[in-house]
């Protein structure tokens, strides 16, 4: 953005530098060409100024979002022995990294645990029902994301991973259409299973592959930009209207 107002006032500059040097350039002309430079530069400071400040009231908000997230999920995260944190690749992401010990598989195969059972049972319930109700306004998406170690080939472990991230929404809606009903519809349409494999392994501090922290699946909490929630905000006004 500073480059290219930047660029615009030389562009300006240049325009009426070369203007005003032209041969038997009037007083008159001088100073109209002056003057309509001046007035460029003014729409073009008010124009950066406004910008900044729709961008700094949208960034406000999305932070005010979050930690309206945060707020809401907070104790149940911390009393399941998880955290609540930001996507460091999407700005407008919170994530639940959900560790191996709590959503576990059969090795090289995608079936639920006893204890993966218990887990959701235990979390979603509470998360989907804060998403889809107090929240509801301030979300985009639920992405549920499986991840691999690096045992076996990228292929097997892309299959393994979408499989099992498939096989927690599968359960997902089970469980939230016997314990949280009413937030059943809205799970179906903002969430998304989708598979990492091994792609983004975890290293240890010897920058060898930790393949017990690898092995995990990731609740990616999507919220609305401030484009969206404008043009929800609108749809809602026609509606009423």
């Amino acid at each position: 953005m500073a480059k290219t107002v930047a660029g615009i006032l030389a562009t300006a500059y240049r325009m009426n530098h070369v203007t005003t040097q032209g041969a038997g350039a009037s007083h008159t002309t001088i100073g109209i060409t002056d003057l309509m430079t001046s007035l460029a530069i003014v729409f073009i400071l008010l124009f950066v100024v406004q910008l900044t400040k729709t961008s700094s009231a949208a960034q406000s908000e999305l932070q005010e979002n979050k930690e309206d997230v945060q707020v809401v999920l907070r104790d149940h995260i911390q009393r399941l022995g998880l955290s609540l944190d930001a996507d460091p690749r999407d700005p407008l992401a919170l994530m639940i990294v959900v560790p191996e010990n709590l959503l576990t598989f059969e090795l090289g195969k995608s079936t639920l645990s006893p204890t993966a059972d218990q887990f959701l049972v235990e979390a979603l319930p509470f998360y989907v029902g804060a998403l889809c109700g107090p929240l509801r306004d301030k979300i985009d998406s639920l992405a549920i994301e499986g991840h691999t170690d690096d045992h076996g080939s990228d292929a097997f472990n892309l299959k393994l991973s979408q499989e099992r991230s498939l096989a927690v929404m599968v359960k997902g809606l089970e469980v939230i259409q016997a314990i949280e009903p009413a937030s059943y519809q809205c799970f179906q349409e903002i969430t998304s299973a989708s598979g990492r494999g091994r792609q983004d392994l975890i290293y240890d501090s010897l920058a060898v592959v930790n393949r017990e922290k690898s092995r995990r699946v990731i609740f990616k909490i999507r919220l609305r930009s401030a484009e969206q929630r404008q043009l929800v905000g609108r749809t809602r006004e026609v509606g009423a209207s």
